[in-house]
């Protein structure tokens, strides 16, 4: 059995029951139970990679003969200074405001929800803002329409149903991969969803 403690190097097995270790705990925090789809997964997936950074840190300071960190602390700490989702909380800040801001252009109203279903401005509002219009993208050579609907929304229902899936996924990806990874997964599938709207749903 390959598996087995006793043919593995030393240090490789003290990883590993310190990886258990970490697991044990995490069960005993947050129980057995995940979010359903794609959520669930990237949690389970988030947990365990950092039960293995923390198995890492803890073979890192008992090499350098250093006190150890709880693990408790450890996944505390992913939630302090510059582990915080700083971009997460920048886009729902601009997307907040860009919300107001359309709001304000409508007149401070927003229209029927037989003109508008999402509860927000008019379709001429939006496309004042920034909203796709492939004619002005193509003819007008407004080229930064690819870019604003990533903060723009139709209205309050759209907007809290962004809002609430980046507040959960996006500050988990954030947390896990960084400031960077965060913005690149956020921009280019906004950018290119925007293009291929504007090739396969021009009006």
């Amino acid at each position: 059995d390959w598996g087995g403690e006793e043919l593995m190097a030393p240090a490789l097995a003290r990883r590993l029951r310190d990886f258990q270790f970490a697991q044990e705990k995490r069960r005993k925090k947050y129980g057995n139970e995940r979010p359903w789809g794609i959520l669930g997964l990237y949690d389970h997936l988030a947990g365990v990679r950092m039960d293995v950074e923390w198995a890492e840190d803890a073979a890192w300071r008992r090499a350098n003969g250093e006190p150890y960190c709880a693990w408790t602390e450890f996944e505390s700490s992913k939630n302090q200074g510059f582990n915080r989702p700083f971009f997460t909380y920048l886009i729902l800040l601009v997307c907040t405001g860009i919300l107001i801001a359309s709001i304000g252009v409508n007149g401070w109203v927003v229209e029927p929800v037989s003109i508008n279903p999402m509860i927000g401005p008019s379709a001429e509002t939006l496309v004042q803002m920034g909203a796709k219009e492939t004619y002005l993208i193509v003819n007008e050579n407004e080229a930064w329409r690819l870019v604003s609907p990533m903060v723009l929304h139709a209205g309050l229902i759209h907007f809290f149903l962004n809002m609430l899936a980046l507040w959960f996924i996006g500050s988990a990806v954030e947390q896990s991969h960084g400031f960077i990874p965060a913005l690149v997964l956020f921009i280019i599938p906004a950018i290119g969803g925007t293009v291929l709207s504007a090739m396969f749903l021009p009006e």
